[in-house]
């Protein structure tokens, strides 16, 4: 688009533009006028502020922490925390007996070996909780 059309697109849109304000009733003016004058005022009335935020600022933090605050108290098991610590802590260490690469550990080996029955013995009292022996 060359700039001579640019300009008779644009003086023809001024035109129709001029000659649908110009038709426009008394009517739909006045209405369009009061709705002018009462956006500005609405505009000119100071809104609620907080430390120089609007109003909400504040609020919509506030509601934030709290819903944050909220769910990780909801979400954290308190009395299962220390269980599950002591609990792998005693796991560790069982590895670290089994495990080991020192001299000793081929005595504990052994130790574990010669103790077969009662490994035996401890699975089946693990099946049978209820009492009743096997042989």
């Amino acid at each position: 688009m060359n700039e001579k059309s640019a300009t008779l697109l644009e003086k023809r849109s001024r035109e129709l533009f001029d000659e649908s304000v110009a038709n426009v009733d008394m009517r739909v003016r006045s209405r369009l006028n009061l709705a002018r004058h009462a956006a500005l005022d609405a505009a000119a009335r100071p809104r609620p502020r907080f430390l120089g935020m609007p109003l909400a600022t504040p609020a919509a933090g506030l509601c934030a922490v709290a819903l944050l605050a909220m769910g990780v108290w909801i979400g954290v098991p308190h009395g299962q925390m220390p269980m599950v610590a002591a609990e792998s802590q005693t796991s560790f260490e069982d590895m670290d007996i089994v495990a080991s690469t020192e001299e000793s550990s081929a005595d504990t080996l052994e130790m574990l070996q010669d103790d077969a029955d009662f490994y035996d013995w401890a699975a089946e009292k693990n099946a049978n909780p209820d009492g009743n022996d096997v042989g």
